[in-house]
């Protein structure tokens, strides 16, 4: 699974999930920072498998039906409570499935819908 981290995610995160493929929008190679979520997403397709974000408004914002990623959604994007939830992403990620939002809540619980 390839996964991707948006902006707004702390980048000592992608430490954390390794062996995990984690690239960042942060990084020179990816060249995708301060794109909106729509190109994104679109630029996305067929490269990434996962976006991990803590932008809540996704999928309320964004037409995610049809979509082959899936969408993980933190609680906070406060690096030190998102280190915290590591064990927690890490679960997610191993269920979340291609077409899939989850929503990842401070206490560490998360809720996984289709698109």
């Amino acid at each position: 699974m390839k996964i991707l981290l948006d902006e707004n995610v702390p980048n000592q995160l992608r430490d954390t999930l390794e062996p995990r493929d984690v690239s960042s929008v942060n990084d020179r190679v990816i060249g995708w920072k301060n794109i909106s979520n729509g190109r994104l997403l679109a630029e996305m397709e067929g490269r990434f498998d996962l976006l991990i974000t803590s932008d809540r408004n996704i999928y309320a914002q964004q037409n995610l039906r049809g979509r082959s990623i899936a969408n993980l959604v933190l609680p906070t994007n406060r690096r030190n409570d998102v280190l915290k939830l590591v064990p927690r992403i890490a679960a997610a990620i191993d269920a979340i499935l291609p077409g899939q939002y989850a929503l990842l809540e401070k206490d560490g619980t998360f809720h996984v819908t289709s698109f």
